[in-house]
């Protein structure tokens, strides 16, 4: 399924216990390295590589949660998963980055992303 199938119904949740309701997105990057191209005088080109570590972007409903608490808790493994297209995203030692946007008209959470020390993908 996973490859030709995106969307449906999507889970965060958190080995601390917590889950989370995504509204409307998440981004994945799973690369740990991100390119640069550069371009000499002579008009030869060169690429920097600069180490990054896989992260996610997501937006999702406010669920009252401890904000404070989870930007300043320890690392968490946090688990997304794709019901519908069969794929799950593993994050371990993950932790929260950015600063968190509570609109309180429609209840979205956004501003932040998650950073781990590895990802994998199953399925």
């Amino acid at each position: 399924m996973a490859g030709k199938d995106f969307g449906g119904k999507i889970t965060v949740t958190s080995s601390l216990g917590y889950k989370l309701s995504l509204r409307g997105t998440i981004n994945v990057m799973t690369t740990a390295q991100s390119n640069e191209g550069i371009t000499n005088q002579d008009g030869a080109t060169d690429r920097i590589m600069t180490p990054v570590a896989p992260s996610a972007d997501l937006t999702f409903r406010d669920d009252g949660g401890d904000w404070q608490g989870r930007i300043g808790g320890p690392r968490e493994n946090i688990t997304v998963i794709e019901e519908q297209t069969g794929a799950t995203h593993l994050f371990t030692g993950a932790f929260w980055i950015g600063r968190p946007s509570i609109n309180r008209i429609n209840g979205e959470v956004t501003g932040l992303q998650i950073q781990a020390d590895y990802y994998r993908r199953l399925g």
